[in-house]
């Protein structure tokens, strides 16, 4: 299938340290045989877990210490790292764009590290700077509630970067990962805007003037992405697609068109939140339905080139001036 995909976001490893399964092939939404039908094929695989840790029932509400928080991060990533080692025939790590662009000529799968929840790894920055050296080059700043570094888009105050969450950014830019603001507030939306010196990106977010969730861009937000050479990836969920949370193809192409008319050609990428959502819209069953949104958006006259950008190049190139 001569169709490239980068995402920016998927959630699989969780889900498939919950099921008992590997990343090769499963019945998740995300699987290795299943991507290397594209051609080629980059997955930003995020190292993330609700609250109650990676099992199947869940309790949102609690409140778990950094510490455990910690821990579960740590063998969620060590699980994520043994999964690519074991797949090192199809998939590469990738720690830069070269590696990237390394794969894709030994026709590899492109695998970058991301962590969703800096309390993952405890919003520290020795920590910041050890998960960095075992490959990991994206993070996002929190999940759906406040952190140490920032207040999140579903926490309880919308608060915005804290001094010890400003130190954070500064230090991942440093490094060289990515500040990704999905599940951001708004308010550290702009605080991050205000410092940051490298591109930043919301990797699974989409149009809050298509559909209203807190989850959502702003106009503004995504204005401001587009001057600091930033992406938005298109997130599959229902709920972030329409208010109704019942949802098709043709609301992620309206989300699209939408980020489009605001002159986003080069700031829309792909970030389904595979394996993170409970149930993708109509029409899409995983990985490999990404082909029928291609097949969609040609359907409806996009120019070739411009949803090969969105399905791959805009996110290269961001990750090419971040890392």
């Amino acid at each position: 299938m001569n169709i490239p995909v980068f995402d920016a976001h998927c959630d699989t490893i969780m889900e498939a340290q919950i099921r008992n399964c590997g990343l090769r092939e499963n019945k998740l939404h995300v699987d290795l045989k299943r991507g290397m039908k594209f051609s080629p094929y980059a997955q930003v695989f995020a190292v993330f877990t609700r609250p109650g840790g990676f099992t199947a029932d869940m309790d949102y509400s609690k409140d778990h210490p950094a510490d455990i928080l910690s821990k579960i991060g740590g063998e969620l990533l060590t699980a994520l790292l043994r999964e690519f080692e074991k797949n090192s025939d199809i998939l590469s790590l990738c720690k830069s764009t070269a590696d990237i662009r390394t794969a894709e000529e030994k026709g590899k799968i492109a695998a970058l590290v991301a962590i969703e929840g800096a309390e993952l790894i405890g919003c520290d920055l020795f920590e910041l700077e050890r998960a960095y050296n075992k490959g990991v080059r994206l993070i996002n700043l929190c999940w759906n509630y406040d952190n140490a570094l920032c207040g999140a888009a579903n926490g309880p105050t919308k608060s915005g970067l804290t001094k010890r969450g400003e130190q954070y950014v500064r230090k991942m830019q440093e490094l060289g990962v990515v500040v990704d603001l999905s599940h951001a507030s708004e308010h550290t939306f702009w605080d991050v805007a205000e410092i940051t010196r490298r591109p930043i990106i919301a990797g699974h977010s989409n149009s809050k003037t298509v559909c209203g969730s807190p989850r959502n861009l702003t106009d503004e937000q995504f204005k401001e992405l587009i001057r600091l050479h930033g992406v938005a990836g298109l997130n599959l969920c229902q709920d972030f697609l329409n208010d109704s949370g019942k949802a098709d193809i043709s609301d992620i192409i309206a989300h699209a068109e939408h980020f489009l008319a605001l002159g986003g050609e080069k700031a829309v990428c792909l970030g389904g939140d595979l394996d993170g959502i409970e149930k993708p819209p109509k029409g899409i069953t995983g990985i490999e339905s990404y082909g029928e949104i291609y097949e969609a958006m040609l359907r409806r006259n996009y120019p070739e080139t411009l949803v090969r950008d969105i399905f791959y190049n805009n996110l290269f190139d961001v990750l090419e001036a971040a890392l």
